[in-house]
């Protein structure tokens, strides 16, 4: 790939043609190359309601149902998924452990399932420790993702949990948008050693002209070696009015910014319904990255995963 050339398409600079939504669903694959790359799917959601609570999605009628591994299979059944990473899918306070639990049953018949990162609250002094220590008993939990709160780097409960979490080697994802981006970059200077990933490229605030803060707040993010993004969330951020040239700028500055070894792929399951569906977000991917080689894409698609996750 032209160094040169790609450095120019970042965002607030012109990228060129590019295709809309009507005319990607159009969008072939010509070569046959992006069917023998397999994905690692880092950011999949499944809802029980049976027997969790999530109280936020009361706010979110459209996804506001039961989501299992069935409904999850048949949104990406031609999109090669072999290995899953359950992400902790945002259920009430102190039910974290349990999830953790129902998912790690449910591998037990999905070999897909390679990783969890559970949900876990950093701020509960010695409790923390002992969720910790019982997640941990659970050989797929990989990482945590818990409250950001503002004062990251600095509250004295918030860094006693998080020192835990390094103890135990687990993985750390950063739920946040740019206000933030600055606290995490403290937070991760503090611990070096811990692999933090970003998810949804840190949720830009789409409708501000100026994106300056989410900018400089990837520019900075992406100086610390131990940060990763994950590439996923952004046509939810625009809502049903999404297309390829209103996500394409956003995800080739991070991948500028990142380089290739230090992304990965998402699709956001069932989350990326509130926008459009988990093909029209494949595709509109596979179509901003096709300029990329078969090594890169294997990086960003499911090596760079293996490593970052421990799979």
């Amino acid at each position: 790939m032209n160094r040169r050339t790609f450095s120019k398409n970042i965002l607030g600079v012109s990228t060129g043609a590019l295709c809309t939504p009507k005319a990607l669903w159009s969008y072939e694959n010509r070569d046959g190359r992006l069917e023998k790359i397999p994905k690692t799917d880092t950011h999949v959601h499944l809802f029980d309601l049976n027997n969790l609570s999530y109280s936020w999605l009361k706010n979110s009628p459209t996804i506001n149902r039961n989501f299992d591994l069935q409904d999850y299979k048949e949104a990406t059944k031609t999109s090669n998924i072999g290995k899953i990473v359950f992400m902790e899918s945002g259920t009430d306070a102190g039910l974290g452990l349990k999830e953790a639990n129902l998912v790690s049953q449910l591998a037990l018949s999905e070999p897909k399932i390679k990783g969890i990162v559970a949900r876990a609250d950093l701020s509960q002094g010695s409790d923390t420790e002992e969720t910790l220590e019982q997640l941990c008993e659970l050989p797929l939990v990989k990482g945590i993702r818990a409250g950001f709160p503002k004062n990251a780097a600095s509250s004295s409960d918030f860094l006693a949990g998080f020192r835990a979490l390094a103890n135990h080697k687990l993985s750390f994802d950063l739920l946040l948008s740019p206000p933030l981006m600055d606290e995490a970059v403290e937070l991760a200077k503090k611990f070096p050693d811990t692999t933090f990933i970003l998810d949804h490229l840190g949720n830009p605030n789409v409708d501000e002209a100026d994106t300056t803060p989410w900018r400089n707040g990837i520019a900075k993010l992406a100086e610390l070696p131990n940060i990763n993004c994950k590439i996923s969330g952004i046509i939810t951020r625009f809502g049903q009015d999404w297309s390829v040239e209103k996500i394409k700028p956003y995800i080739l500055y991070v991948i500028e910014k990142f380089g290739m070894d230090r992304l990965v792929f998402a699709g956001d399951w069932p989350v990326v319904l509130k926008a459009g569906s988990y093909q029209s977000w494949s595709r509109a991917f596979e179509k901003i990255t096709e300029q990329f080689s078969d090594e890169e894409l294997h990086k960003i698609y499911h090596k760079n995963a293996d490593h970052i996750y421990r799979l």
